[in-house]
């Protein structure tokens, strides 16, 4: 598969685990425990080892921080899982069939843009 991804400490071990379920890799924060890691800090290492970024946190969307497999924000409220995998589970089915390119890209990930994304 041409995406790993890597969960923000802010990311639930259900979530992880249906990103595994459908067949991608994944690590997370939590996984390293690197509770507490600057938003910088886990950049670089996430560009170090190709990932692809998985958070709620919009800090991200600024201009500082850049990840060459991409980001995805996820904006669901309310935030649990119950909203959240659904959600993330049709993104990871248009990835799979390359309806979605995260390089160099940062997603926020809410239904709006799966909606857009359908209908084409």
């Amino acid at each position: 598969m041409k995406y790993k991804f890597y969960c923000d400490e802010n990311i639930t071990k259900k979530l992880q685990n249906t990103i595994k379920r459908c067949g991608f890799q994944v690590d997370s924060v939590r996984n390293r425990k690197l509770f507490g890691i600057k938003n910088g800090d886990l950049i670089t290492l996430i560009n170090s080892q190709n990932y692809t970024l998985v958070t709620f946190d919009k800090d991200f969307l600024e201009d500082d921080f850049s990840v060459s497999q991409g980001i995805i924000i996820l904006d669901v409220n309310p935030n649990r899982d119950e909203f959240t995998i659904p959600l993330f589970e049709k993104f990871l089915n248009l990835l799979k069939k390359d309806k979605i390119d995260c390089t160099n890209r940062k997603i926020v990930l809410n239904q709006d843009f799966l909606s857009k994304l359908i209908k084409k």
